[in-house]
Order: structure tokens, then sequence, then C-alpha cells
């Protein structure tokens, strides 16, 4: 979903839609694994990067292993510290060659 058109709205309309001051910010992240994954290990990767990273930082995840987005729990926003987190953590794993995490972007609406 696109932005919505730029007019004046109450601060609780703003909110409502997460615009303005309430802007959320997450990221993406995409990896190439060294070789193919079995659905079991592509499980057991994906289980440690939930509980070893997602959770205790109380962010939230979509995507699977190949790609996917990050952002906050319930309210606000991944910080920066959240992405490079992330980026190490996902380097380190032995499964993944490579690892790219996208600088922070609305979560909720597609820039044009």
């Amino acid at each position: 979903m696109s932005l919505p058109s730029n007019k004046q709205r109450s601060r609780r309309l703003r909110k409502k839609m997460r615009v303005g001051e309430f802007q959320e910010l997450g990221f993406e992240y995409e990896l190439t694994v060294k070789q193919a994954l079995t659905p079991e290990q592509e499980e057991a990767l994906m289980d440690r990067f939930l509980t070893e990273l997602i959770v205790p930082r109380n962010l939230a995840a979509s995507g699977w292993v190949r790609e996917g987005f990050v952002m906050a729990y319930l309210r606000g926003s991944a910080t920066e510290g959240d992405r490079q987190a992330t980026q190490a953590w996902l380097a380190a794993q032995p499964e993944v060659a490579e690892a790219t995490v996208s600088a922070l972007k609305d979560a909720w609406y597609v820039e044009n």
C-alpha cells in the first residue's frame, strides 16, 4: 500500500494510520545459503533466528529463510542497532554464505 495523500489529519488519525510522528520503521533481510537446505534444516535455522535474535529484541519477522522483513513487535520501530544485530547474526550462521540487510524503511507504506 502506498502512503495516503498528504493532507491535514488529527493526531488520533495519524496514530491510527501510522504516519507522521507515529511512522514505524523496519528493514528487509536477504541471504544466500552455502548449500541447499532440507526443510528440517531451514526450520532449525528459522527457529534459532527467532529464539536467539527476534524474540529477545522484541521484534517481529515475516518471510522465511532466504528473505523477510523485520519490525518492532506491536507498536514502535526497529532500530539501527536491531538492523546491525540482525546483519551480524545472519552472517555468523554456518549455513549462510552471504547476508544483506536493507536500511530502515517505512514498515506500513511503500515509498514511490
